[in-house]
């Protein structure tokens, strides 16, 4: 009947989090992104995070599930940030979870994003009356959705450029902006079945550091301005975002800021295989012991 009437089903919660998200990280796995995801915490005033994930996808965010809450942190990113530009996600990140940003509100984004993707998956199916109040409520959703995101990420952006420098969060904004269609470009070629192909990350690892500067210098300055025509209910503009945060001053820089947050993590290859295994369905290899690579 639902069916018949124009009606679509989604679903907008988590049900496999090990599956959806990635694999938990033990503090024992990565001690050094334990610690300074525990001092930003301290200066926003917030608990850390129950669970900290490794995810497959250039991405970071907070998320809940019934009364469980992640952190969640791309492995691809750790190839690309600095320690320093690390720890500006982190707290914009652990910024939303001190305001409640990743419950009452990231349920109505979730829904508002699951709604959307029913409904273009339904195509012409969603005809009928259901069809047409499911559309109907989609576009009162992201209407009303859209400022109160935009206000939360301005308010975020505003913590990590405080706790991190303003240099540091805009050059962590540029970079996510520039890895995340990149990756999605990397994986359309890459092909798992190949004997002499290494795994993804390792994959994408290579092509990263092979990358001309002048190229890189090309995307950034794409990325920028293509920013102004694309809508995002969701962000600002990257270029307002930037704005915003470069005008706060960069604190004292400590040692070991500028190394790569690569080095947040015990061993990387392992975690590596790991979430490759993971992402094309191979037999996951299980991390037991933190200890570095080659030790």
């Amino acid at each position: 009947m639902v069916r018949i009437l124009g009606g679509i089903w989604f679903c907008a919660e988590t049900r496999d989090p090990d599956s959806d998200l990635g694999p938990v990280l033990a503090r024992v796995d990565a001690p050094l992104l334990f610690s300074s995801i525990d001092t930003v915490a301290r200066r926003l005033g917030v608990r850390p995070p129950g669970q900290v994930r490794l995810t497959y996808l250039p991405c970071c965010g907070v998320v809940a599930w019934g009364r469980s809450q992640a952190l969640i942190i791309g492995l691809p990113l750790l190839r690309v940030l600095t320690r320093v530009e690390l720890r500006a996600v982190l707290a914009h990140e652990l910024a939303h979870l001190a305001r409640g940003d990743a419950t009452g509100a990231a349920r109505f984004a979730r829904f508002a994003e699951g709604l959307e993707l029913a409904v273009e998956q339904a195509g012409t199916r969603a005809r009928g009356p259901l069809g047409a109040w499911a559309r109907f409520c989609l576009r009162e959703a992201s209407w009303l959705i859209e400022p109160v995101a935009r206000g939360q990420e301005a308010r975020a952006d505003r913590m990590a450029a405080i706790i991190a420098g303003g240099g540091a969060a805009a050059s962590a904004l540029v970079k996510v902006a520039v890895v995340q269609p990149l990756f999605r470009e990397v994986l359309e070629h890459y092909d798992p079945n190949r004997p002499d192909f290494p795994n993804l990350y390792t994959f994408f690892r290579t092509f990263w550091y092979r990358l001309p500067v002048e190229s890189v210098a090309a995307m950034r300055l794409q990325v920028l301005t293509s920013q102004h025509g694309t809508h995002d209910p969701a962000h600002p503009p990257l270029p307002d975002r930037l704005a915003l945060i470069q005008a706060y001053a960069d604190p004292v820089c400590v040692n070991g800021d500028t190394q790569p947050a690569t080095t947040f993590l015990g061993d990387l290859e392992i975690f590596e295989q790991m979430l490759h295994n993971r992402f094309f369905g191979l037999p996951s290899i299980e991390p037991t012991v933190f200890h570095r690579a080659g030790s």
